[in-house]
């Protein structure tokens, strides 16, 4: 195992000062999940569900997953709405504030989404308190207290029993170590902040404050920094690393920030406030992780949830997460809960997602066959494979694979005139064939359970998430998207992934910015997004953005209807895909893919420079792992 020796230096625990923990408020108690009443330190709060009996994990977790954010889900109880009392929550005539959905809608949805064969549920956006006007809720201000716009404790904990009691099981967001935005840097309040290795002073943009993490701005002359590695998954030396001189006694990272799209070094990512809207706190200080590690525990005590899906997964350095997963696994496994299931957002390519899934493997750690890479089991300990060892496993897969993801883009894109068109891949992106890319993340991820040790690919493969538009806003899209459906629920061996919406064929388009496109239109009834639905802005990351629905949205009052419709076709769709899955276990868990032959062709899109786009008829197969060639009547 290798060790940082570019920057070595002996580590001082960090001396933070003006650290208030929120005092127990009883007139919090309905959304406070730490119980302990005479708490005067983060690690002394306490929580746990009393008179109840913890779910144990599945030992499988191959079944369908359904994405949604509950505010634009359904909204079951409208008292709390405006529950801040300010003019900046609940709006009904406008698509950007908050839509109203919440706990108490999604327990009344749960028969609509059993139906059709749904057994997880990834809850999009962090459960903790956002700010009032905060319906994506990925900006969390504190990691104690539950968002009061989504539901009480009490209604959370009815929600997951019934969810339980139907062999349903739920993941919820986890942010890691960004938060909201209440934290400056001197000089640079009113604009972006460059990076600094000695980094900046930092101040409170208001009276606000985190309770349970501060600031500090001594400088101190000996920090240990992390590890680092690069998005072609070697181990960083030097690329500016070796420029960090010290730190500064705080428990946020203050080296400046970066844009959310652009191309920076990885460990620039990592320590940097993102996009300059999140702060974001130093996870790779042990200390501050251990508040972390213990605050997320209480969700687990409390709520008696399945898994975390941590967001912006590859802005969190290696080692802290396989530290943090090793405490969390620790955690659930207290609880009865053997499997507790931790995806992470993996963005990137696949040499640098390997780093993080299981044990980690930089490049000249693969595989060489993958009979051997299937038959490994967990006590396989050789260094020279691994960078962690197995009680620091880090991911158990991607929750959404966008390498597949941009795998699909480019083949479902060729249909005449509307095609997507330009530089749709990632750097070290795995092939675009979608057999070949998954043959090699067996050799490249370490699919090992962190808790079976034996070999269980958990990918979560989608083609649509709230971050990226929706495949029936094109013409033809919802053809489109039935097939990517049929790639990622019957080809690909792993997780099913729906975001809510994409059974009804969603189509709606309602960001702001071109660069960044994407749908999330509630799905109970509104009149805000027909209102705003003919979408104008394009989509400045393709060349020759398609023409489709979008562009007529407004004009179309099915948008405005209560969308939970169990007679869609699209939905049957889906349904007989899921129930498929259950009557032919090699759709479920034959982890051999492999190409029989096909009859295709490439064609050359005129801004997609050298890549191509294959077309044409492919022959698959899908069988259980039996080691060496398949014999011919297996198939």
């Amino acid at each position: 195992m290798r060790f940082v020796t570019t920057v070595y230096l002996s580590f001082l625990s960090f001396v933070v000062n003006n650290v208030f923990p929120m005092r127990f408020d009883p007139a919090q108690i309905e959304w406070n999940i730490n119980q302990n009443e005479t708490a005067t330190a983060p690690l002394d709060y306490w929580g746990q569900w009393e008179n109840h009996t913890y779910e144990p994990s599945p030992a499988n977790w191959r079944f369908p997953f359904y994405t949604l954010t509950i505010d634009r889900f359904i909204n079951g109880d409208p008292t709390n709405d405006d529950i801040n009392g300010t003019a900046w929550e609940h709006d009904i005539t406008g698509t950007q504030l908050r839509y109203g959905g919440d706990v108490a809608g999604l327990q009344d949805t749960l028969d609509y989404l059993a139906g059709m064969g749904i057994q997880g549920i990834y809850i999009s956006g962090s459960p903790m308190i956002n700010a009032p006007w905060s319906a994506d809720a990925f900006s969390p201000l504190d990691l104690t207290l539950l968002d009061p716009h989504l539901g009480t404790i009490k209604q959370w904990q009815d929600l997951i029993a019934d969810m339980h009691a139907r062999g349903m099981y739920i993941i919820v967001d986890n942010t890691m170590a960004t938060m909201g935005d209440l934290i400056g840097f001197e000089g640079y309040l009113n604009e972006s902040t460059p990076l600094s290795y000695t980094e900046y002073n930092a101040l409170w943009k208001e009276s606000r404050r985190y309770h349970d993490f501060a600031i500090g701005n001594t400088e101190l002359s000996e920090c240990q920094y992390p590890r680092f590695w690069a998005s072609d998954g070697e181990f960083v030396i030097g690329n500016g690393t070796e420029n960090f001189r010290g730190c500064r006694d705080s428990e946020f990272d203050q080296y400046g920030d970066v844009a959310a799209f652009g191309l920076y070094p990885e460990w620039q990512r990592q320590i940097s406030k993102f996009a300059s809207v999140q702060d974001r706190l130093r996870e790779w200080n042990p200390s501050v992780r251990a508040k972390i590690e213990h605050l997320n525990c209480l969700q687990i005590t409390m709520l008696d949830i399945d898994g975390f899906r941590m967001d912006k997964g590859l802005q969190i350095t290696a080692d802290a997460e396989g530290e943090w997963s090793y405490h969390i696994r620790q955690c659930a496994a207290a609880v009865g809960k053997h499997n507790f299931f931790l995806p992470g957002e993996i963005v990137g390519g696949n040499p640098f997602s390997a780093v993080y899934i299981g044990r980690g493997k930089e490049p000249s750690m693969a595989d060489s066959n993958a009979s051997n890479a299937v038959m490994t089991t967990g006590d396989t300990q050789d260094p020279s494979k691994y960078l962690r060892g197995r009680s620091k496993t880090g991911f158990d897969s991607a929750a959404f694979h966008y390498t597949i993801y941009r795998s699909l883009k480019r083949f479902l894109g060729t249909y005449n005139e509307n095609r997507l068109d330009g530089f749709i891949e990632a750097t070290h992106d795995a092939s675009v064939d979608l057999i070949e890319a998954y043959n090699d993340f067996i050799l490249t991820n370490d699919f090992i359970n962190a808790d079976s040790g034996l070999f269980d690919p958990r990918h979560m493969y989608g083609s649509e998430n709230q971050d990226v538009f929706r495949w029936p806003s094109l013409m033809n899209g919802t053809l489109k998207g039935n097939l990517a459906a049929f790639i990622i629920t019957l080809v690909l061996p792993g997780i099913p992934l729906l975001i809510w919406g994409q059974e009804q064929a969603f189509y709606i388009l309602d960001n702001t910015a071109s660069n960044y496109v994407y749908g999330r239109q509630p799905m109970g009834s509104q009149t805000a997004w027909q209102d705003h639905g003919c979408y104008k802005l394009g989509n400045s990351r393709q060349a020759n953005w398609p023409s489709g629905p979008y562009a007529d949205g407004c004009s179309d009052d099915w948008v405005s209807l209560d969308h939970r419709d169990p007679s869609h076709p699209v939905r049957n769709i889906f349904t007989a895909m899921f129930e498929t899955r259950t009557r032919y276990p090699a759709l479920n868990d034959g982890f051999r893919l492999q190409t029989l032959s096909k009859s295709t062709y490439d064609i050359y899109l005129p801004a997609s420079e050298d890549q191509s786009t294959e077309t044409g008829l492919w022959s698959v197969m899908r069988s259980r792992w039996t080691g060496g060639v398949i014999p011919l009547d297996a198939r």
